[in-house]
């Protein structure tokens, strides 16, 4: 069979659904940035270059597409190693005290971390599926920790702490999807838990006391107890360290989650913005170009993180909902799809996509309306932003590429 025919038996077999949702999300995007275009001067160019990574980003969902499994598969580690590489190069180029997470190829910008995402995800799949691990010995979770923190404090360091969430939340679902054991993901998250108890005290002891519970009912080896309960005493120590080693607009995008009015002018400013937009808009919106909020620009942010405010305010919270009932529907196929796939790592892939896409909309929404910190996370497929949107159409790729029923041109 010639290549001509391969593709054409694997465009036949593509299920069209997945296309569908991107499209209509990428189509949506668009829309909202040409309308922000349209009266702001500074934003020129901003539709023309998003309709060129749309073009380029559905290139790449087709190639994802068409590349055969066994390919993906070989390439993952290799694919792995260059991104670690990737990461280095923005921290190894910055000056001190610098924020850099982009590589400059002239008048364009790669963000290596976004296509880290993609790496990730793809290693650990290829992980879990070549060594069907049962996860039932904290032994067996330190080669995906290692994998997972590597990327992970380099994206920190840059730093990028919304996209070091990231990798941290495909790691702790891929885990648990992989079968890991109650107590084993129990513990796996108390470190978590530990350092945010600790900046209350009594906090703090209560959780102390909920892990010397579950510890002294388990049947792990004594040293193993005292290990773990050591290791979560120093971490909730270290949180003040810690704490001091974020960036000053990093910590005050923390503490305006509690209070708004702890800084009013920065994070807090766009959270009363955004929420006055959304509450302008009502539910059919004021129309394509007529948000007062958005063209007069007190809404920072707007063509980016805070896009879905600007679809709120011109065409209201009905488009709110139908862009969101998308966004389910899309993540509720690949769930699905994960679930009957009869090929771990076909069911490890789609899991993580959909755990991608999951938390950026959850913390992309919850930060727009004041309910997460304004970590700086795009909405996907409709914020603008070229290597997001095209490791979005990567994934959407990988995801049908996987869901694929048949195998046999493989």
């Amino acid at each position: 069979m010639n290549i001509r025919s391969i593709v054409t038996v694997r465009l036949r077999e593509l299920e069209w659904s997945t296309l569908i949702y991107v499209l209509l999300l990428s189509a949506t995007g668009l829309l909202a940035i040409y309308s922000i275009e349209a009266q702001h001067a500074s934003s020129a160019g901003y539709f023309v270059r998003q309709s060129i990574w749309v073009v380029l980003g559905l290139g790449l969902f087709f190639l994802a597409y068409l590349v055969p499994r066994k390919v993906i598969h070989n390439l993952t580690y290799p694919a792995y190693g260059a991104g670690i590489v990737l990461l280095l190069i923005p921290i190894a180029l910055k000056d001190s005290g610098a924020v850099s997470r982009w590589i400059s190829i002239g008048s364009f910008g790669i963000q290596p971390s976004e296509f880290m995402k993609i790496f990730l995800l793809l290693a650990l799949a290829k992980y879990f599926a070549d060594h069907k691990r049962r996860l039932s010995t904290i032994k067996e979770l330190m080669t995906p920790v290692a994998m997972t923190l590597g990327p992970t404090i380099l994206v920190l360091i840059q730093p990028d702490l919304g996209t070091a969430l990231v990798y941290f939340g495909i790691l702790i679902v891929i885990i648990f999807w992989a079968g890991i054991t109650p107590l084993y993901f129990f513990l796996l998250l108390a470190p978590v838990v530990s350092m945010l108890a600790a900046f209350q005290t009594l906090s703090f002891f209560i959780w102390m006391g909920l892990i010397i519970l579950v510890l002294y009912f388990s049947n792990l080896p004594f040293w193993t107890k005292v290990f773990n309960f050591s290791i979560n005493i120093v971490l909730g120590g270290l949180t003040n360290l810690l704490w001091a080693l974020l960036k000053p607009y990093q910590q005050q995008r923390i503490l305006s989650l509690i209070d708004s009015e702890s800084d009013p002018l920065g994070a807090g400013y766009q959270v009363s913005q955004s929420l006055t937009a959304f509450g302008a808009g009502g539910p059919f919106g004021k129309g394509l170009g007529q948000g007062t909020q958005t063209h007069l620009k007190f809404l920072p942010e707007q063509h980016t993180d805070f896009i879905m405010t600007v679809i709120g305010e011109e065409f209201g919270f009905i488009a709110v909902l139908l862009v969101l009932t998308l966004f389910y529907l899309l993540i509720a196929r690949l769930i699905t799809q994960a679930y009957n796939s009869k090929f771990r790592f076909d069911s490890v892939i789609l899991i993580g996509v959909a755990t991608i896409l999951v938390f950026h909309v959850f913390v992309n929404m919850g930060m727009i309306v004041g309910i997460m910190p304004v970590t700086g996370i795009p909405l996907p497929f409709i914020s603008y932003g070229g290597s997001f949107m095209i490791t979005c159409m990567i994934m959407a790729g990988l995801s049908a590429n996987m869901s694929s029923v048949r195998r046999a041109v493989r």
